[in-house]
C-alpha cells in the first residue's frame, strides 16, 4: 500500500506537469512545478525537524518512500494541490483559468486567495489522514485531532508558493488561450473537475458527521463560482473566436 500511494502521487503529479505544459507553455510550466517542488520540500523539512511550521509531527510508514523524512507522495501531492487550487483561484478572481494581468497588487491577491483555498482542502484532509495514521500530532489538536498551528502553516506555504509564481509568470511569456486550439480550451476544466471529485469525496466519506457539512461549504461554494465561470469564459471565448473566424 505504501508503495501504491508513493506511485499514484508521482503519476499524478506528472499528469499535471503535462497538463500544465499544454496550458502553459513548457518554460513557465517547468519553471512553476520545479519551484514548488523545492518549496513544498524545504518547508516541509523544517516544519518536521523544528515544528515551527506546522506543529511536532511525523510521518508514518503508511505513507511510502521518503526523501530524507518527507514522504516523496507529500512534496509531489502539494505540487498537484498547489496547481489545481491555482486555476480555482485564478477563476475566481481574473474569470479565466490562467491570470490575464500581473500587477504586484494582484499576485499578492491571488497568493492570499489561492492560500486559503489550499488550507480549505486540509480542513478535511488532515483529519482524514490522522485517522488513518498516515501522519502523527506529538501534541494533538482541538480541531479532530489537528493543531490549528498547522492550517497557518499550510496558509504560509501555500502564499510563498503562489508569490513566487506569480513572478515567475510575470517575468515569463505564457501562451495565450485565446490563441489555443479547442482541446486545449477543453483541457483547462480539468482541475475544476478534479477540485469538484475532491469536494464529492470528501462530503460521501464524512456525510454522517461534521466534516461533511464542512466539505460542502469549503468545496462547494468555489467550486460552483468557479465552475460557473469557466462556462463564461469559454462561451465568451468560444463566441469571439467564430467572430474573428467570420471576419476572414
Amino acid at each position: 500500500m505504501p508503495l501504491v500511494v508513493a506511485a499514484l502521487a508521482v503519476v499524478t503529479l506528472a499528469f499535471m506537469t503535462w497538463y500544465a505544459v499544454k496550458v502553459l507553455g513548457w518554460k513557465p510550466a517547468l519553471a512553476m512545478i520545479g519551484s514548488g517542488l523545492a518549496i513544498a520540500y524545504v518547508l516541509e523539512e523544517i516544519g518536521v525537524h523544528t515544528g515551527l511550521i506546522f506543529g511536532r509531527y511525523y510521518f508514518t510508514a503508511l505513507m511510502g518512500p521518503k526523501l530524507d523524512v518527507i514522504p516523496i507522495a507529500v512534496f509531489s501531492g502539494w505540487v498537484t494541490l498547489l496547481y489545481i487550487a491555482w486555476v480555482i483561484t485564478n477563476l475566481l478572481i481574473d474569470g479565466s483559468p490562467i491570470p490575464t494581468r500581473h500587477t504586484p497588487g494582484l499576485i499578492v491577491l491571488r497568493a492570499v486567495v489561492g492560500a486559503l483555498v489550499v488550507t480549505t482542502f486540509d480542513l478535511n484532509y488532515d483529519p482524514i489522514a490522522v485517522e488513518n495514521g498516515w501522519w502523527v500530532w506529538l501534541d494533538g489538536g482541538s480541531y479532530f485531532g489537528v493543531p490549528v498551528h498547522n492550517y497557518v502553516g499550510w496558509f504560509f506555504v501555500a502564499f510563498v508558493s503562489y508569490l513566487v509564481h506569480g513572478y515567475q509568470l510575470r517575468r515569463k511569456q505564457v501562451l495565450s488561450l485565446e490563441v489555443a486550439s479547442k482541446g486545449v480550451r477543453r483541457l483547462s476544466i480539468v482541475p475544476v473537475v478534479l477540485y469538484g471529485i475532491s469536494g464529492l469525496t470528501f462530503i460521501l466519506v464524512n456525510s454522517g458527521g461534521q466534516l461533511g457539512l464542512i466539505s460542502f461549504y469549503v468545496f462547494g461554494i468555489p467550486f460552483l463560482v468557479a465552475a460557473w465561470k469557466w462556462g463564461v469564459w469559454y462561451k465568451n471565448l468560444s463566441t469571439t473566436t467564430r467572430l474573428s473566424a467570420g471576419s476572414r
